[in-house]
């Protein structure tokens, strides 16, 4: 588990489908994940092309594309001679080469860090595929039993515009990290505005939230004293707050559609409901009879509640939505069956009997079990007045000594919501009645603070939260890149990156060996080992 900036939050692991190159041991302290990146030459679901084929989407990213790329290098240039010109017709930008195939799929390479600066502070193709490929044209991936994905595989959008903005920053380029920044946050508002799939909405509300915790990683790990990167420092916390709101956006937009459809659940599942078994209410199917309809039996059950926990549930797990915020929308929808449940109950005298008391309690503890079951009972707490207001239901009330034990139970509800109920319970056949001195201390109970207690609980007003979040630390930005994307600048950018990590760990590891063999050699001469 990585430590989060504030707060602990895991952090994703590499991608299982498509193995690396080549295995070295994680460095937690480095940005970049040195491990190569999960590029193919061809798509997984494409065949293999024969010898006399080209590979429809070859990438800089595969073994055979880099040993490609050095072999043309030491020809002296990319095909500038005889058959090799008219196969392979070539541009450049900077130092760079593109090496363009005939059905337009781009090789583009990177050959050192001058490449990268040049590509990152003029190169708007660099962000138009970031535009395009990561946030326009991108498919979700949909829940699918037969595959499994890893963080990798869903956050690669967040990591790799996070890789641009970091190299950006690393070059001084202000200008630039605006603009990529503020384009990613118009493109992906654009992409979820309509809200009309829960995949679309949690996986980008999951990847905002991803490169949000990237980005401010990298701040918090920069450390400069000097001027010089003002510009680029200022631009990097303007797009963090772009972010941050557009996070807001996409989590308040979700929950509210969520809401929508939510709400017609709640009465005929969590109060209409009779899943237990022997305490059938006789006012089943109230307005029925009043439209001369006879009693019907509602098709929604407390079963229909519990399935559209599981569906958001399952479906932020798979899109590895935050764990913080996977908890506050199951707040959000708790507490929407806490007050619309309770101002129907309170406002409806066929809902005010012992029974339909049995029927609800009943209800209400599946809900909660399931919450104990995915670990967020706390979120209950928004239960907790539909909870006393249902006990109320099931205790005496025929007795002065009765009301006391009503007013410490249901503590958290007020006199006048007391009296209301009381007013309009349906007294069974089996029940004493509520004789008049228990609704006269009652009465008297409420009458110093009945025109001040509100008898219905407030809705949830969206307009006026505000989405309290700790974004977590990203030790290393994953590389992976699924292979039939066509972005040859990032899929250069990465690799480039890459192999330099491996150059650099070669060079450390050969430095090691020497200092070995140094050490060696000094122990046998009998040198004294502060000399050495």
């Amino acid at each position: 588990m990585a430590d989060s900036i504030t707060s602990p939050i895991m952090r994703s692991t590499p991608s299982a489908r498509a193995a690396p190159t080549q295995q070295l041991p994680p460095q937690p302290q480095q940005q970049l994940q040195q491990r190569r990146p999960h590029s193919v030459d061809r798509a997984r679901d494409l065949p293999s092309p024969s010898s006399s084929t080209a590979s429809k989407r070859a990438t800089v990213g595969g073994d055979e594309g880099r040993t490609l790329a050095k072999m043309l290098g030491s020809l002296g240039g990319f095909g500038n001679n005889g058959a090799n010109s008219a196969a392979q017709p070539h541009s450049s930008f900077g130092n760079s080469t593109i090496v363009e195939e005939e059905d337009d799929d781009t090789r583009y390479i990177l050959h050192s860090e001058d490449d990268v600066r040049e590509m990152l502070e003029h190169d708007d193709r660099l962000i138009t595929e970031v535009l395009n490929e990561l946030i326009g044209d991108l498919q979700v991936p949909l829940p699918n039993l037969d595959a499994e994905y890893s963080p990798p595989d869903l956050l690669f959008p967040a990591h790799l515009i996070g890789l641009c903005v970091i190299k950006m920053f690393q070059y001084n380029l202000a200008r630039r990290i605006d603009r990529l920044l503020m384009s990613t946050i118009a493109r992906i508002q654009k992409k979820t505005a309509a809200f009309d799939s829960d995949y679309t909405s949690a996986f980008w509300l999951s990847n905002v939230f991803e490169l949000l915790s990237i980005i401010k990683t990298s701040m918090t790990e920069h450390q400069s004293a000097s001027k010089e990167y003002e510009q680029s420092e200022r631009a990097m916390n303007d797009g963090m707050q772009y972010l941050e709101s557009l996070l807001s956006d996409i989590y308040f937009g979700w929950i509210k559609d969520m809401q929508k459809r939510f709400a017609k659940l709640i009465i005929p599942g969590v109060v209409e409901s009779e899943a237990l078994p022997g305490f059938t209410a006789s006012d089943s199917g109230f307005f029925n009879r009043l439209m001369g309809t006879g009693p019907r039996e509602s098709t929604v059950k407390i079963e229909n509640v519990l399935s559209f926990f599981n569906h958001i549930w399952r479906t932020m797990e798979f899109y590895y939505v935050d764990q913080a915020i996977m908890r506050q929308i199951m707040s959000e929808l708790l507490c929407i069956i806490g007050v619309t449940a309770f101002n129907n109950i309170i406002m409806r005298r066929n809902f005010c009997s012992w029974k339909r008391g049995m029927q609800i309690q009943y209800n209400l503890t599946r809900i909660e079990e399931w919450c104990k079951a995915h670990s967020v009972s706390d979120t209950t707490r928004n239960l907790d007045r539909l909870l006393q207001l249902v006990k109320l239901l099931q205790l005496q009330k025929s007795t002065e000594q009765d009301i006391d034990i009503m007013f410490d139970v249901c503590d958290l509800l007020n006199p006048a919501q007391i009296k209301k109920l009381l007013s309009i319970y349906a007294v069974s056949d089996y029940e004493n009645p509520i004789i008049g001195p228990v609704m006269n201390e009652v009465s008297r109970r409420a009458s110093p603070t009945d025109k001040t207690d509100k008898m219905l609980l407030d809705s949830n007003d969206l307009s006026e939260q505000v989405l309290y979040l700790t974004a977590r630390k990203v030790p290393a930005i994953e590389t992976y890149i699924p292979p039939e994307f066509l972005t040859p600048r990032i899929r250069a950018l990465v690799d480039s990156q890459t192999d330099m990590a491996y150059d650099e760990e070669d060079e450390e590891a050969m430095g090691e060996h020497v200092d070995e063999y140094n050490d060696y050699d000094a122990f046998n001469q009998g040198v004294p080992a502060a000399n050495y």
